[in-house]
């Protein structure tokens, strides 16, 4: 009987409201950011765009992110984690609705542009929050099951694509806009949040900070700026790969002009379906096999897999099974890139360094899109190949950073 009481508690202590809340912000994330790869497809045709100005298109919200990510990151560690928390949820429902409404290609860019302000905002508030109010034994999961919950709203948008798709050309502006209501209500329940208790207590020891150079200068002190370096420079390889071919999965399945524009979104709701199972794995032995471990498996198995992926692209089935497994492996490195910089930085400057890291990843996947969709575009192989270089990079400079399983926050 204390195994079933014991088993019908638990979820109740894993999901604590902290939690909930910053993981439906990470959900909304990843919801704005992978819808447009489909609402593009509908796009294109209704603007007339060129390549260069498609590719904005599907950028804008990750240009808007790099801003967001490291100028509200560093608001965060001044003003706290709660006033940034509810505001940024705000600007993403005011641009969310001028985004659907738009009707030319500077309305819709410009307001994907600041609405991705929020989403960068995003990142290194909620994982800064919930690596301050997780309990230790507890925080890779729940750090991981964050990264998760923008998986779950990458799938969201595939389905709903695939719903909206048969509906005609204007359901672009239904894609771009469902997430606004949402996003209202975890506006308002996070007005009752209470302020992380780390950063209060990181607040009042300021003038301590100061003269220790970790307040002003922080995550480049001697003392961490070799762990900083590391873990941006991992971010922005890995986004390339994650965003450079993540994003553009719709459109490789386009070109190869075999499935229709619902087959396409169904297909990918089932790849990302089973990037999710991966991530679940992961998730529920990253405490106990440590985060090294799956970014190492995370990064080998991407690289290998994109340089397979040209020699599948004439041929449906394999073209697929190739992409299934390069998410698996996506889905394994994607949730422990952005636990090092929350648990490797201190308190004091936890938000600013995530956001580092954060806009360094943001870079990156501004840099993959814009380079795969003219590869892509161009059926050149040679983008496949440079980036599965890259996924190596990454997998070689993982070994230099420290593994932080088991280890206290602000004592790494």
């Amino acid at each position: 009987m204390d195994i079933f009481r014991n088993l019908r508690s638990a979820p109740s202590r894993f999901f604590t409201r902290p939690l909930l809340l910053s993981s439906a912000g990470m959900f909304l994330d990843g919801y704005s950011l992978t819808v447009i790869a489909f609402a593009i497809i509908l796009i294109n045709p209704y603007f007339s765009l060129n390549v260069l100005e498609s590719g904005l298109i599907i950028a804008s919200v990750v240009f808007g992110s790099i801003i967001g990510a490291l100028l509200i990151g560093y608001f965060s560690d001044i003003f706290g984690r709660k006033s940034v928390y509810i505001l940024n949820m705000g600007v993403f429902v005011v641009f969310g609705i001028i985004s659907a409404l738009s009707v030319n290609f500077l309305m819709l860019f410009i307001s994907r542009l600041i609405l991705g302000m929020a989403v960068g905002a995003d990142y290194p508030v909620s994982n800064s929050y919930i690596a301050e109010t997780a309990p230790e034994a507890l925080r890779g999961k729940h750090l991981s099951f964050a990264g998760l919950s923008f998986g779950l709203g990458s799938i969201f948008s595939s389905l709903t694509a695939a719903a909206l798709f048969p509906f005609g050309q204007e359901m672009w502006r239904f894609m771009l806009g469902i997430g606004i209501i949402p996003a209202f209500i975890v506006m308002f329940l996070r007005i009752s949040m209470p302020e992380s208790k780390r950063w209060i207590n990181a607040k009042s020891l300021k003038n301590e900070y100061k003269k220790n150079k970790l307040y002003i200068e922080g995550m480049f002190s001697k003392a961490h700026i070799k762990n900083t370096m590391l873990y941006s420079s991992i971010w922005f390889l890995y986004d390339i790969g994650a965003y450079g071919i993540g994003l553009l999965i719709p459109l490789i399945f386009k070109k190869s002009g075999l499935i229709s524009n619902e087959d396409n979104a169904l297909i990918t709701s089932l790849i990302l379906l089973v990037g999710i199972a991966s991530s679940v794995i992961g998730l529920l032995n990253i405490d106990k096999i440590g985060r090294k471990k799956i970014q190492f498996a995370g990064f080998a198995g991407m690289s290998l897999s994109l340089f397979l992926l040209p020699s599948a692209y004439g041929t449906l089935a394999y073209l697929v099974a190739i992409i299934f497994i390069a998410e698996i492996f996506n889905s394994l490195a994607s949730l422990t890139v952005g636990i090092f910089p929350a648990e490797l930085s201190h308190t004091s400057f936890r938000s600013s360094a995530y956001g580092l890291s954060a806009m360094a990843g943001k870079i990156g996947a501004v840099c993959g899109v814009l380079i795969m969709t003219y590869f892509v575009k161009e059926n050149k192989d040679l983008g496949y190949y440079a980036v599965a270089v890259l996924m190596f990079t990454a997998f070689l400079l993982s070994f230099f950073l420290p593994e932080t399983k088991n280890k206290e926050l602000d004592k790494t």
